[in-house]
């Protein structure tokens, strides 16, 4: 079988034995089933810290990792903690609050076994991952704060890092614990990591063009974003009205400021590109048509009607990148209503792009390349099933014409027959599809903040016994 499959699962959306999909047993699980079941690739969702409404698209910090992500499992065979009572464990939704709330007294037992044991592992840690100490500091001057956004908190802990150049003494706990959880997150994703290279799978990252505001990078590096004197955002992104929606999507995310950021060669954005790359095998960059143009609305606004076009940083940025990291492998997410200058720019890096069917099964015209990945949808679509069921009469009428299906009982069969035929670099399913799920296992819903949005969860691994899907006599 010459055919590139993949599977799209965030692994929040795994069977865990508290609450929520971790970095322990059941990633090995999945690597197994994936290498079993023919496919190469496993596409995760961005890994980062959690951002409001539980989205991984709006993170504290491009660099650390989701506590919650931790197996707690792992530690007790670590003999860090003793064995931990399930919980939560045949949810089918992932309480992010309570799972967070469960989880943090026993990573807390195990971060004092671990300090008692080796005390001098965090120092190292701390001098490798130059990031870390200041991640740290951040999360904890956030708690002290009761949890209100850096530019509201008191000026010493918002103004810190300009007049000191270490965490304070009298936090050094606190900060500690959380440099800790940053240290066991990448030391069990690293696990992960090597399972699946020994395995042969392949593992695809995804990275949010832009940061939260709400977070380390921006905290630390004002002058790299459009922040005024009041440390107050004064634009933020989004997506002009199109096709999908008349007022367009309004993001509040912070824009870069690419005039200051071209004076040190990008240094930020190619750093955090650098480093996540450090976690996968292929990288994915979002919303990639603002390297080309970004589309910026005063932060004043309600909507995204009022916003304007901008022209982004484009070859010159990726000239700074490559040079510095010449063997980096990305994909770019292009999707949407582009310029042709988009197109050039990912095609004169040999970037491959994204073809969706759930977009293009009904224009005969839309055909994929082999430099392109197709997926029915991606984790911002309706499931392939969810999809199909909320077609019209006329639409399964000339999707079973077109691909000359009499039997309208067998058109999901075919349709994800299609799908996984089309010619591309890869193909790759969310895992919803294969099991042929509705909305109710959708993943997210673009424009909205909240349940149910990333919510959706496996309850066990009885999954691996109903997915038929490739089948074998598709491929020859």
């Amino acid at each position: 079988m010459n055919k590139k499959l993949g599977i799209l699962l965030a692994v929040s959306s795994l069977p865990g034995n508290h609450g929520i999909g971790d970095f322990g047993e059941s990633c090995f699980k999945f690597i197994d089933w994936l290498k079993e079941n023919h496919y190469q690739y496993w596409q995760v969702l961005p890994l980062n810290p959690l951002g409001p409404g539980y989205s991984p698209y709006m993170s504290s910090c491009s660099n650390a990792l989701e506590y919650r992500y931790i197996s707690l499992d792992l530690l007790a065979k670590d003999k860090l903690i003793k064995k931990v009572p399930a919980f939560q464990k045949d949810s089918e939704a992932v309480n992010f609050y309570e799972v967070g709330e469960y989880k943090k007294k026993y990573l807390y037992q195990a971060y004092k076994k671990f300090i008692k044991l080796h005390p001098e592992t965090l120092h190292k840690f701390k001098f490798r991952q130059s990031w870390v100490s200041k991640y740290a500091t951040f999360e904890v001057f956030k708690w002290h704060n009761d949890n209100v956004m850096w530019c509201d908190w008191r000026s010493e802990d918002r103004d810190y890092f300009l007049t000191h150049n270490n965490p304070p003494k009298h936090l050094m706990d606190e900060v500690n614990f959380v440099i800790f959880l940053q240290y066991i997150a990448l030391k069990q994703w690293k696990r992960v990591m090597s399972y699946a290279k020994k395995k042969g799978i392949k593992l695809i990252c995804d990275m949010p063009f832009y940061v939260g505001f709400d977070g380390v990078e921006c905290w630390l590096n004002r002058d790299q974003f459009s922040i005024g004197p009041d440390n107050r955002l004064f634009e933020v992104g989004g997506v002009g009205p199109d096709a999908f929606s008349d007022v367009g999507q309004l993001w509040g995310t912070p824009i870069y400021n690419f005039e200051r950021m071209k004076q040190d060669g990008y240094k930020l954005l190619v750093d955090r590109i650098g480093y996540l790359m450090n976690l996968c095998d292929l990288l994915r960059i979002d919303h990639f048509r603002a390297f080309d143009t970004y589309y910026v609305i005063p932060a004043s606004e309600e909507t995204a009607r009022n916003g304007v076009w901008k022209l982004g940083p484009g070859t010159d940025f990726f000239d700074k990148l490559y040079e510095k990291y010449p063997s980096i492998n990305l994909i770019a997410e292009d999707l949407g209503d582009l310029r042709p200058e988009v197109l050039e720019l990912r095609d004169h890096y040999n970037l491959p792009g994204m073809f969706i069917s759930e977009f293009t099964i009904f224009d005969l015209n839309n055909l994929s390349t082999d430099r392109q990945i197709v997926y029915p949808g991606t984790h911002d679509n309706e499931t392939l099933y969810g999809w199909y069921l909320n077609l019209s009469k006329d639409n399964i009428e000339f999707i079973m014409k077109r691909l000359n299906v009499k039997d309208e009982s067998k058109l999901y069969d075919e349709i994800v027959k299609y799908i996984f035929t089309i010619p591309s670099l890869m193909t790759i399913f969310q895992l919803q599809d294969v099991l042929k799920l509705d909305n109710k296992a959708r993943m997210n819903y673009p424009g909205t903040v909240g349940a149910p949005n990333w919510m959706w969860k496996l309850k066990d691994f009885s999954f691996t016994k109903h997915i038929k899907y490739p089948k074998n006599n598709w491929f020859k």
